[in-house]
């Protein structure tokens, strides 16, 4: 009688454990991320992540979603479609600056960690007179107003002694009529240009004035940013998002060839420089220092693009 009462109890307590299990399965909740994209190297490990199952495999569904211009992406985000974006920094502010319930902070790198990643030339054309950068006194060059591309000039201008002053800069935001335009040597003496356009300019004949690669600081630098508020209600997936992502750039920085056809299905590369534009290496683990943080606050200021001052903390996670 005791043998049997004493099976009956173990009985119901195993059938209680199960039950409690498959309950907890069911209440466990999976957040999903939409995070904005452009095909730009920049964007690249995340997709990597999505291809190798990554996201899933920490525990966050994540969504990539593509944009054909950064403002789109920018305009996507405040109207609370998408959850985070690789973008840069300046833009990052903007939004931070217009609307304070869809702020914005920096929990990675994309490209920038350091001065060999992404680089940017600023190139004259083929028939220019424009060869060191000395020689941008008094010349023109084609810029995107208000951007990081200003930011980026302005700082290289700054290491390499050139006069600000004698320099104009003329807004062309769209990358394809700058390259163009520089080449023919009739709107502007100059440009900078992100790669791959840059890598086409010299291949097209244009002079490398200056290669931000060669510089003693590290201006140029993307990011991925997600939702502050994500980080107060759910740091968990935010960690887990964190974990997939550079645990993709570790399989990525490993081996490159394993990803070429998704470099080229994602990444816009002209048909003529695919051979030679390879795919960059990233850092894992990585965020802006609090003075490369402040070299783009402080221009933004000097510039009257914000009034306002921002710690460190309001703009990079910082963890917990």
């Amino acid at each position: 009688m005791r043998r049997k009462l004493r099976s009956a109890l173990l009985c119901c307590m195993v059938l209680t454990m199960l039950t409690g299990c498959a309950t907890e399965g069911k209440n466990q909740k999976t957040t999903e991320l939409k995070i904005g994209t452009l095909a730009v190297a920049d964007s690249f490990a995340l997709y990597v992540a999505q291809q190798e199952g990554l996201f899933k495999e920490h525990g966050v569904e994540v969504e990539l979603i593509e944009f054909g211009s950064a403002s789109n992406q920018s305009t996507a985000y405040e109207a609370d479609e998408i959850d985070g974006m690789m973008t840069d920094m300046v833009v990052q502010t903007l939004i931070n600056k217009n609307d304070d319930e869809a702020h914005l902070k920096v929990v990675a790198h994309a490209l920038g960690s350091n001065a060999t990643e992404g680089r940017f030339l600023v190139v004259a054309g083929p028939d220019s007179d424009i060869y060191e950068p000395q020689d941008l006194e008094g010349r023109t060059i084609g810029i995107s107003e208000n951007t990081m591309m200003q930011y980026l000039v302005e700082c290289y201008l700054k290491e390499l002694n050139v006069d600000r002053s004698t320099v104009t800069f003329v807004n062309v935001p769209n990358l394809s009529l700058r390259l163009d335009s520089v080449i023919e040597g009739s709107d502007i003496d100059a440009a900078i240009l992100p790669d791959p356009l840059a890598m086409e300019a010299e291949a097209r004949g244009c002079h490398v004035v200056i290669d931000d690669t060669q510089l003693t600081g590290n201006y140029s630098q993307s990011v991925i940013a997600l939702k502050d508020r994500l980080m107060e209600e759910d740091p968990e997936a935010v960690a887990n998002f964190l974990a997939a992502y550079n645990e993709a750039i570790e399989k990525l920085n490993s081996h490159p060839e394993d990803y070429e056809a998704l470099f080229r299905e994602k990444v816009a590369v002209s048909e003529a420089l695919l051979e030679q534009y390879q795919i960059p290496s990233f850092t894992p683990d990585s965020v802006p220092e609090p003075a490369e943080v402040e070299g783009v606050l402080s221009w933004m200021r000097k510039n009257e693009l914000i009034i306002e001052d921002y710690d460190y903390e309001e703009v990079v996670y910082v963890g917990k």
